[in-house]
């Protein structure tokens, strides 16, 4: 059994890397960025953003090997998307009108009052240890302490079931374009 421990600025390069690994095959990064280069070089700034607003409020989970992540974001939290903005111009065009779509279903979709998981990842080469499953235990049970919901979106159908494992319920799917059928989820306050 691996140890999760709350991930520092320390770590953030680390936690990134280990993001990139995961994201790599993931199908709604893949859609809006197929090339490699971008795809390396937005999303380093994606999740950069996103591991440094997370670190912020002490909701940035990880394996103490460094091969998995839980991003999460607290309720009623504001995502600054500003510093990501400039990378939509590398998107290809059907991706680049896409995007917008997805993003706004998220905002739509997403109840203000529960923790939002933002990024699950595990490095490739540590899958079917059980180390998603750890992680989501683990923050989930922090979460569990403060009798508060979660939610999460899900582009890959595969992992749809970890999470109802886990105690999420399917609420809605939506699909833009040719992008991927995306599952949002969401975890009643125990």
């Amino acid at each position: 059994m691996t140890n999760i421990i709350n991930f520092t600025h320390e770590e953030q390069a680390v936690a990134v890397n280990t993001l990139l690994l995961a994201f790599s095959v993931d199908p709604f990064q893949r859609y809006l960025m197929p090339n490699p280069s971008i795809f390396i070089k937005n999303s380093t700034i994606w999740f950069n953003n996103a591991a440094s607003q997370s670190i912020s409020k002490k909701s940035l989970f990880g394996t103490e090997d460094h091969s998995g992540v839980a991003l999460w974001f607290p309720p009623n939290f504001i995502v600054d998307f500003e510093a990501i903005g400039e990378t939509f111009k590398d998107l290809p065009s059907n991706s680049q009108k896409d995007i917008f779509q997805y993003f706004n279903a998220f905002e739509e979709n997403k109840p203000k009052d529960a923790w939002y998981l933002e990024y699950l990842g595990v490095d490739p080469s540590r899958h079917s240890l059980g180390l998603g499953s750890q992680l989501l235990k683990s923050s989930l049970a922090k979460i569990d302490d403060l009798h508060e919901p979660a939610y999460l979106e899900s582009s890959n159908p595969r992992n749809v079931s970890l999470y109802e494992r886990h105690g999420f319920e399917a609420i809605t799917k939506f699909q833009f374009g040719a992008g991927p059928l995306i599952h949002t989820m969401y975890r009643e306050a125990r």
